[in-house]
Order: C-alpha cells, then sequence, then structure tokens
C-alpha cells in the first residue's frame, strides 16, 4: 500500500510536466516555422540580359557626324547587368531596389575620319511584384520606376579630344520572371521586360547641349536618350 500511494502522489506531478512541456514543444516548432519564412523573405539577385532597342536621337545624331555608323534608326542591340534586392511583404507581393546598366559602343566615319560613341544607361529603380508560387518555382510580374541617368562620351574626327555629355530623367519598366529552384535557397531566373526611358537631352559641363544640324530644317536639333526597349535577361536569385 505504501508504494501504491507514493506512485499515485507521483501521478499528479507527471502529468503537470506533460502540461507544461506540450505547449512550450508547440511553442518552439511555431517560432522555428516562423523564423524560416521571415529569412525566406528577403532575397538578392544578380545577371545580365540583352535589351533590344530604339533611340532616335542617338541615331540620328550618328547619321550626323558619322554617317555609315553600326548605330541605325530601326531597333538595335546592347548589353544590360543588373542586381537588386527584394523583400516580400506577403505572400503575394514583393517590393525591392534593382539597379540596371545598359552599355554600347558604336562607331562610323566620313571622309575626314572615324567618330567613336560610348554610351551607358545608369537605372536605379523602385520595384512591386505579384508573385504566382508552386511547387520548386515561382512566377513574378509587376513593374518599376525611378529617376535614371545617361551618358555619352564621343570622339569627333574633327578634334583629337573625347567629349562627355550627360542627362537624367525618369524610366519605367514591366518585367515578368520564373525563378526555378536548384537549391533550397538558390533559384535560377529568366526574365522579360520592356523599357520606356525618358531622360532628356545631353548637356556638357558648362551646360551646352550636344547637338546635330538637320539638313531639311537648316535647324540645330539637341540630342536626347530616350529610349524604347524590349529584353530577355538570366541570372540567380538567393533567399537568406
Amino acid at each position: 500500500m505504501t508504494k501504491f500511494a507514493e506512485i499515485k502522489q507521483l501521478m499528479p506531478r507527471t502529468r503537470i510536466r506533460w502540461n507544461q512541456t506540450i505547449p512550450l514543444m508547440i511553442m518552439i516548432v511555431m517560432v522555428s516555422v516562423g523564423t524560416t519564412q521571415a529569412q525566406q523573405r528577403f532575397s538578392g539577385y544578380g545577371g545580365m540580359g540583352v535589351i533590344y532597342y530604339k533611340a532616335d536621337g542617338l541615331s540620328n545624331y550618328l547619321n550626323y557626324v558619322a554617317p555609315g555608323s553600326v548605330l541605325p534608326k530601326s531597333f538595335t542591340s546592347a548589353i544590360r547587368f543588373f542586381f537588386g534586392g527584394e523583400y516580400a511583404v506577403s505572400k503575394d507581393w514583393a517590393i525591392g531596389i534593382d539597379y540596371g546598366y545598359i552599355t554600347k559602343s558604336v562607331s562610323g566615319g566620313n571622309s575626314i575620319g572615324s567618330q567613336q560613341v560610348n554610351m551607358a544607361y545608369s537605372l536605379p529603380s523602385l520595384a512591386i511584384r505579384r508573385i504566382f508560387r508552386a511547387e520548386g518555382y515561382s512566377i513574378r510580374l509587376g513593374g518599376e520606376f525611378g529617376y535614371h541617368f545617361g551618358s555619352v562620351s564621343a570622339s569627333s574626327p574633327y578634334s583629337s579630344q573625347t567629349q562627355d555629355y550627360s542627362a537624367s530623367g525618369f524610366g519605367v519598366k514591366l518585367n515578368g520572371s520564373v525563378d526555378t529552384q536548384l537549391d533550397k535557397r538558390l533559384y535560377a531566373r529568366i526574365g522579360v521586360e520592356g523599357d520606356a526611358e525618358f531622360i532628356g537631352d545631353l548637356k556638357a559641363r558648362d551646360g551646352s547641349k550636344l547637338t546635330y544640324l538637320d539638313y531639311n530644317s537648316g535647324k540645330l536639333i539637341p540630342v536626347n536618350m530616350d529610349l524604347l526597349g524590349v529584353g530577355l535577361s538570366f541570372g540567380l536569385v538567393y533567399y537568406f
């Protein structure tokens, strides 16, 4: 009887320990899941691609100073690099910061000499994206906007010095991408985008505009860096 009484006295204590342990275990699991989800909210990405674009201002300028240049009035291509970061504010929506860089060198010549032009677009942007998730991959649709910058460095057959010009203005982009899982945190990204840049007229440091002579009107026309293009990109995404 003494042993049975001792066991009976111990049983309530055992129940109390289980009543304390089970809620504690549940809380630990919930915190662990929440921490994993919070970590997957942040991601960083980078890559490169090709943009197929039209920039009439630069085309007209080059056709004036260097007939036969490789920048025609129709669409042409350039290399685009990009990187950025993203934060998922919910399961279906994300915001981020994106930086794109477009660069191209063009050349041409006439009886006097050759013309070399190096141009670049610097495109820091804010992004918002709608996310569609599935097992092993996700689809993102969204847009970006920002205040962007353009630059042109030109060597002229009429001068041995290189002249630098710059411009700035607003730009927007619509894009879509598919992320395919490679590892627990690493994904491959392929994307398509459409760009519209309203960067404006190119100016030298002294404020003078880059111009060319329009033979039809006989007027000097300012050269702008406005751009309209579509592109294809490839990159990697890492979830922290």
